[in-house]
């Protein structure tokens, strides 16, 4: 199994930009998988503001310093309007250049 932590530059939940003060990206890769599944994915979104976010599913979509977008769905775990934490809930598009 290997694992990464991917920074993300920009952020955006359900079509909405997010104004994060920091966006990650962890990526689990299991042995013999070429692609994670789909729960094999989590985010995390610091923000200045306040920012509600309800429970439920969320389209995250993420850019990361180098230009590479990842776009995928997710559940929220967390969010206290600052701090908001998913566990994705799907496949996740355009990982395969990220982790590269």
């Amino acid at each position: 199994m290997r694992s990464w932590r991917v920074l993300l530059r920009e952020v955006a939940v359900d079509g909405v930009s997010v104004d994060a003060h920091y966006a990650d990206l962890f990526v689990v890769l299991r042995e013999d998988d070429e692609h994670p599944g789909p729960n094999d994915w989590e985010a995390t979104l610091r923000t200045a503001d306040r920012h509600r976010l309800g429970p439920g599913r969320h389209e995250l979509l993420g850019r990361t310093a180098d230009g590479h977008e990842v776009q995928g769905w997710a559940v929220t775990r967390f969010s206290d309007g600052h701090q908001h934490l998913f566990r994705g809930d799907g496949p996740l598009e355009g990982v395969a250049a990220v982790v590269a």
